[in-house]
């Protein structure tokens, strides 16, 4: 039998009588297979009792952490050249399929398998699918016997021409399931597929849904049908719906359009992540004819948010108000399970994330299908880049182009009704090697951008470029997309926005092209970029003076100065994101990474024993367990919405301080905050306090105002008597969760001048500022 386009993820139903998990154990076999044929493997007669059993989702093949202790013949984590090209194995496992499924429809799909696979049912081959970060389904109606079991099987391929389309060098040789796999059944008259597009107009008071469904009909006669679609807020009252009605031929398919308007909705953003459900019903479906039919009535739950993202050449606005990406770039992988992250344990990521006040993650690898409902649900950005990677070798090659399409419509198809999906980050780093195959290549990112646009014209695109290699200073890619792109070095984009003009390679030899502001934006560039890899360091968290760590950075390091870590990281990261920050055009970027992949030894594992990286460095700001490295906390107060000043200057007389603050909440007005305070004057115990009182402050979302608090009569004596005084601000949103915590050191003129105490710890590189 014919697979279906492997493009098509047919709607599951939200009754749970109506889908069968494969998640368990499953029976495995490791190639070579012997005399043994695949067919043979998977066949339903053949007993396995003898075969090895493993968990899936999970790993069936990981990376030997002691593997590069020796030579590895023609060794490459970006292509797996090492690996024989029929290694892998074969899965299988029997599944009872229920008697009341006859007469349905019955779909057999894996959200990932990775790196690829070819499957099986009964014995019957149903096709390859040749990517390792998409999901793909088979309709198995007519090969399944309702009421009898059925055996899944699945042959692991370990490597492929197309593999390092899917960033293998991140994923340390894992194969095996990475996200879920379930049997599922649908009517025979049924949603076959929809797109509806939640939609927010210029003014942020009426929301819109929709676009069309198609409802497919493999009964034998003509059908007609009736869909109903609803919009329920949190309350679980409905806003908004409509009904549609069609006759549908038999053995076709039919689409209903849709439209439906909400009046005022609640808003979706980072703060205040508001969904609402959509509620597909299938009501009834019977033959045109008028004859009887029984087919029960169905439907089918997501979710949806309003949200309206506008890109200017004055910036980037969410809902009408300045927004600010604060992000990292999220590498989907497991201490344990490899490439299969437990939604549980994601969960707890995702968490971690917002609690070190990031909003935004750009994923480096299509993250599972759980991913976007986390983000949807915990108010985070996503940057969903769609799996092309590292494409030097072949973006020019028109036999790449049918798989890296394939896995464009994939991950759109997949995820475009997130309201936290903000951005398609089409591959990463896809620059044609020479001149000769360069307008081949650029030709390719084009067509790609025109998928994009076609399957999702309500998202903008990015092109993540190449950093700074060779001798390539940098690139900033506006040629292609809607957001321009920059990764690790800042000093390209500062010259452009001084200058209006920028020269970037038209290939890796280097051969330039000039692009103005003026010309990119004619092209279709919006005016805003973006940098979605920047801040990298190896933050071996055992290395206190390891200012080395810091690499691909526009201020290299002194190697031998014994800067501690933890400083040399935070001086780099204010640097590069206080640029950001402050920079109106810059919608934001995304620290490389949040966590590193890595393949643990013995007991200890990741982090605790000898670990294998996969680019041979501890990236990330946490373990690989979830513990924060000390350089979580200097990202966790950068990333605040707020930012205090270290020290000011204290002129005599003065009763009070009074200082600027940037409010960079999208929808928070700092009014709406508590900002309190704590004071000492300086002496041995100067950071121990208990009293605290509570400081007015007001200021809308995207705007500056200035703070005034009174100092308290301690601090007061301690700078009329020369010393130093301490103000500590702590800033607790409406929810009552601490974004900050920062201490304001208060100097009196005389030590300002250099009459300081020698004994006063301050440290080397605190920047005066008078009082205003």
């Amino acid at each position: 039998m014919q697979a279906r386009p492997q493009t098509q993820q047919t709607p599951q139903c939200q009754s749970t009588d109506l889908t069968l998990s494969l998640k368990g154990h499953w029976k495995l076999k490791k190639w070579p297979f012997e005399t043994q044929s695949e067919a043979a493997l998977a066949a339903p007669t053949l007993d396995d009792s003898a075969w090895a059993t493993v968990a899936q989702p999970g790993k069936v093949f990981y990376a030997d952490p002691d593997a590069e202790g020796k030579p590895i013949p023609n060794w490459s984590r970006v292509t797996l050249t090492h690996i024989d090209p029929d290694d892998g194995a074969l899965l299988r496992r029997s599944v009872h399929v229920p008697e009341e499924w006859a007469g349905k429809r019955v779909i057999l799909r894996f959200d990932a398998v990775f790196p690829a696979a070819r499957f099986f049912i009964n014995g019957h081959s149903l096709g390859d699918h040749m990517s390792g970060l998409t999901p793909v389904e088979f309709d198995v109606t007519d090969l399944v016997n309702p009421g009898a079991d059925a055996v899944v099987a699945v042959r692991l391929i370990r490597r492929h021409k197309f593999v390092q389309m899917d960033m293998v060098r991140h994923a340390l040789e894992f194969a095996g399931l990475a996200q879920p796999a379930y049997l599922f059944a649908v009517e025979r008259c049924h949603v076959a597929d929809y797109y509806l597009r939640s939609e927010l107009d210029t003014d942020l008071t009426r929301g819109t849904l929709s676009g069309s469904i198609t409802v497919r009909n493999s009964v034998e006669q003509d059908m007609s049908a009736e869909v109903t679609v609803r919009v329920v807020d949190d309350a679980g009252g409905s806003v908004g719906e409509t009904v549609g009605t069609a006759t549908v031929p038999a053995g076709e398919s039919t689409d209903l359009p849709v439209s439906i308007t909400i009046d005022h909705p609640e808003l979706w953003n980072d703060e205040y992540p508001t969904l609402y459900q959509v509620v597909l019903g299938m009501l009834r479906a019977s033959h045109a004819s008028g004859k009887a039919y029984a087919q029960p009535p169905r439907k089918i739950v997501y979710r949806t948010g309003f949200r309206r993202l506008e890109l200017h050449p004055n910036g980037a606005f969410l809902n009408g108000r300045p927004v600010k990406f604060r992000g990292v770039n999220h590498l989907t992988f497991h201490p344990e399970h490899g490439m299969y992250t437990p939604e549980d344990w994601l969960r707890q990521n995702l968490t971690l994330m917002k609690r070190a006040n990031v909003n935004a993650i750009r994923t480096h690898f299509l993250g599972p299908r759980c991913l976007a409902d986390l983000c949807d649900e915990l108010g985070l950005f996503l940057v969903q880049e769609l799996p092309v990677d590292w494409g030097t070798d072949y973006i020019h090659d028109p036999e790449w182009m049918p798989p890296a399409l394939m896995r464009i419509e994939s991950g759109v198809r997949r995820d475009r009704h997130h309201p936290s999906v903000m951005i398609w980050s089409v591959g990463n780093e896809n620059m044609p090697k020479t001149p000769e195959i360069a307008e081949a290549g650029w030709h390719h990112l084009h067509q790609f951008e025109g998928l994009v646009n076609q399957l999702d014209p309500s998202r903008p695109t990015m092109f993540p470029p190449p950093g700074p290699a060779n001798a390539i200073d940098g690139i900033i890619e506006l040629r292609v997309g809607d957001v321009a792109d920059t990764h690790y070095s800042f000093n390209l984009i500062k010259r452009f926005l001084k200058e209006g003009i920028v020269e970037n390679p038209n290939s890796w030899a280097g051969d330039m092209v000039q692009t103005t502001r003026e010309q990119a934006l004619e092209r279709g560039w919006s005016g805003v970029w973006f940098s979605s890899e920047y801040g990298i360091f190896n933050a071996i968290p055992d290395l206190l003076y390891h200012p080395y760590g810091s690499v691909i950075s526009d201020v290299p390091e002194d190697a031998l100065s014994g800067k501690c870590s933890l400083q040399a990281f935070e001086e780099r990261l204010r640097r590069e994101w206080g640029f950001m920050r402050e920079e109106p055009t810059c919608l934001g970027g995304a620290y490389f990474p949040w966590l590193c992949a890595g393949a643990g030894s013995a007991d200890g594992g990741n982090p605790w024993g000898w670990v294998r990286w996969a680019e041979s460095a501890d990236w990330g700001v946490v373990t690989a367990d979830l513990l924060p490295k000390p350089f979580f906390w200097a990202m966790r107060v950068l990333f605040s919405p707020v930012w205090f000043p270290q020290r000011l200057l204290w002129n005599k007389g003065d009763t009070e301080i009074r200082f600027t603050v940037h409010n960079q909440y999208n929808a928070i007005d700092l009014q709406d905050c508590t900002l309190r305070v704590q004071q000492n004057g300086g002496g041995r115990y100067t950071t121990i306090m208990s009293r605290f009182a509570d400081v007015d402050i007001s200021c809308p979302p995207g705007a500056k105002t200035e703070v005034c608090i009174p100092l308290e009569k301690g601090p007061l004596d301690s700078l009329d008597g020369g010393k130093h005084a301490l103000v500590r601000c702590s800033l607790l949103d409406p929810s009552g969760f601490r974004p900050i915590t920062a201490d304001i050191i208060v100097v009196p003129e005389t030590i300002a001048a250099g009459d300081i105490d020698a004994t006063m710890t301050v440290g080397p590189d605190a920047v005066m500022e008078p009082l205003e």
